[in-house]
């Protein structure tokens, strides 16, 4: 065995050399390690912070929209104004004779108070 060290000692002692500068080039340190997980926390932190500021405007939301009529009451209201135009309309026509009088009376009152 001590023959065989020191024919391939060096050579054993190198290829050793080498695979610890491969693992090292292929793994990162433990301070390397421990800033990268700071800095994986603090992009977690950051992107929790964006995720409750989300929730709250949606919520905000919700509670505005909540109060909005639905698409049956908006149709329900279209069809009352409609309704009521035409009432307007029936209502105009019938007041029409009424005006019609009172601009009659004007002008008798009118003559009247010239004589």
């Amino acid at each position: 065995m001590l023959t065989f060290l020191q024919q391939y000692g060096a050579a054993l002692a190198l290829v050793g050399n080498i695979v610890v500068l491969v693992l090292a080039s292929k793994f990162v340190t433990r301070d390397a390690h421990a800033a990268s997980l700071v800095e994986r926390d603090g992009r977690i932190k950051v992107l929790a912070e964006k995720v409750d500021a989300a929730e709250d405007r949606v919520a905000k939301l919700e509670s505005e929209f909540r109060h909005l009529p639905d698409r049956r009451s908006v149709h329900g209201i279209e069809l009352s104004l409609s309704d009521l135009k035409g009432e307007l309309r029936a209502m105009g026509e019938q007041l029409k004779p009424v005006a019609a009088i009172s601009d009659r009376l004007q002008e008798f009152l009118l003559e009247q108070a010239k004589r």
